[in-house]
């Protein structure tokens, strides 16, 4: 009988549990299954507690062209949470004592010109160094050039727009910092990165759908997803992200570099990464704990940082949430054409949540947690709907007239809607080349009036204009982003090849 009652008890209990989850499942779905309706989402969900899968789910497709469906074994390019790896990667080389991570720099890439630089700088973004400003020179040299991580060390020691700060003054992104990590973990294990990682952490961790890839790397991988540069999969889409030229140096010229992004993988393959950093195979508990803490900027504020709907602390590799109500937060974001990105991580209730997305739609982040909140019972505001898409879309299926009352109606309603300056150029463009050339021109050239301040605009609009045929007002539109940004070399090189030379 005792037995008995004890059996009842947990059958009730398990019973219970479940009815108390049905209301969140259902608000995850629901909150899931309508960004996607919005064309913000269409990729792999999947939600766990204690590494047992408590959502999953697909929508959209993989190729558009030929309709193949998004499934779980869909692979996905993982663009910024690519850095979590080599975050792992040089805190192995630490516990292994082959570095340090206020080394400089130089005692590991000995030709690197900055001896003030450390490791741990690069590892926290608060080296100074810029994103990738210091290859410009290179790419306008030879425009067809594929960089690698051989490539950032001459380059930042020719340029002269390489440092923005002293080392540890500010917090900043950089993906070259990153770059030179990669390059780091070469030196010290006399092993190309792909191949430290396939090693050493992936298949520790039962990783056996994740890698690196790159042009000159190239994975061959029918289960690998194809990026899309839209709101969402509308009739109007004609090209894939890599066919719009807006995006070739992102996924041409600089596809080649490593340490920032360029690692791909899978919504289960991730599950298998979050339970071998639980499980110690990979990393000791103590060195997740040092990159757990926010870093220390040299007046002794937090480096803070945020993406989505978050504000967010900076450790080793890993953004550290600052809201702490549900436990403690630790995840990593990425962005890039026909990818957007989010691996979260509650390590005080183990709970994650993996969000990969191919559409280009920076919301994603806010998205995703959005779904950690609903899994923890916080209420949260309602998620924004996109005015440059509701624009668009109108501009689309009516006329520029109306829809531009749409957008005027709509654009004081701020608690519902939100305007964007390069989600609007991005889809200007977009549908410029997408065979709305007319419809794309319109949009670009409507920006230069939502965002006069912004030398992006008439920048685009000028590229527009050019491709028309329209070139005095393509010189006029490019004279304007260079008197708002005189540093714009491209629209430099455009007013050169259409200004007449003087004979």
């Amino acid at each position: 009988m005792k037995t008995l009652i004890i059996l009842l008890t947990i059958a009730y209990l398990s019973f219970a549990n479940f009815l108390g989850a049905q209301p969140y499942l259902q608000q995850i779905d629901s909150l899931v299954e309508g960004q996607f309706a919005n064309g913000e989402l269409a990729g792999n969900i999947l939600i766990a507690q204690k590494g047992a899968i408590y959502y999953q789910k697909s929508l959209g497709l993989a190729d558009v062209a030929n309709r193949v469906a998004i499934n779980e074994h869909s692979a996905f390019q993982l663009a910024s949470v690519s850095k979590i790896f080599t975050s792992v990667a040089i805190l192995q080389l630490k516990q292994k004592g082959k570095l340090r991570l206020d080394d400089p720099v130089k005692s590991y890439l000995p030709t690197f010109s900055y001896p003030q630089i450390t490791i741990r700088h690069l590892l926290t973004h608060t080296s100074g160094l810029a994103d990738f400003q210091m290859l410009e020179k290179s790419y306008a040299a030879d425009t067809g050039k594929i960089f690698t991580i051989a490539d950032l060390v001459p380059a930042i020691n020719q340029s002269d727009r390489a440092i923005l700060f002293n080392p540890g003054e500010k917090w900043s992104y950089s993906n070259s910092g990153y770059g030179l990590l990669a390059l780091i973990v070469e030196k010290v294990s006399a092993l190309s990165f792909p191949s430290y990682l396939t090693r050493y952490i992936f298949q520790p961790a039962g990783m056996s759908h994740t890698y690196a890839n790159t042009p000159l790397l190239n994975v061959a991988d029918p289960h690998r997803v194809k990026g899309y540069d839209a709101p969402t999969y509308a009739p109007w889409l004609r090209q894939r992200v890599d066919s719009l030229p807006q995006n070739r140096i992102e996924l041409h010229n600089l596809a080649g570099l490593l340490g920032q992004a360029n690692v791909i993988s899978t919504t289960g393959d991730l599950l298998l990464f979050d339970r071998a950093l639980y499980g110690s195979k990979l990393l000791k508990p103590s060195t997740l704990q040092e990159a757990f803490n926010p870093v220390r900027l040299a007046n002794q504020e937090l480096a803070t940082t945020g993406w989505g709907n978050t504000s967010a602390y900076y450790g080793l590799g890993w953004m550290i949430l600052k809201d702490t109500t549900a436990g403690k937060v630790v995840f990593h974001s990425g962005g890039m054409p026909g990818a957007v990105t989010l691996f979260l991580r509650n390590i005080t209730k183990d709970q994650t949540v993996i969000l990969l997305n191919n559409i280009t739609h920076r919301g994603t982040h806010g998205i995703g947690v959005n779904l950690f909140q609903v899994l923890n019972g916080v209420s949260f505001p309602a998620n924004k709907q996109s005015l440059a898409s509701l624009y668009t879309r109108t501009l689309i299926k009516t006329d520029a007239e109306s829809a531009l009352e749409k957008l005027n109606a709509c654009k004081t309603d701020t608690a519902r809607y939100y305007l964007n300056e390069q989600e609007m150029n991005r889809l200007g463009l977009q549908m410029f080349y997408n065979d709305y050339q007319a419809a794309g021109l319109e949009v670009l050239r409507l920006n230069t009036v939502l965002f006069s301040a912004s030398w992006n605009v008439y920048d685009s609009y000028a590229e527009g204009l050019k491709v028309v045929g329209r070139r005095q007002e393509a010189i006029l539109m490019y004279r304007k982003s260079l008197e708002l940004n005189p540093k714009n070399q491209g629209a430099e090189r455009a007013l050169a090849d259409l200004t007449p030379k003087k004979e």
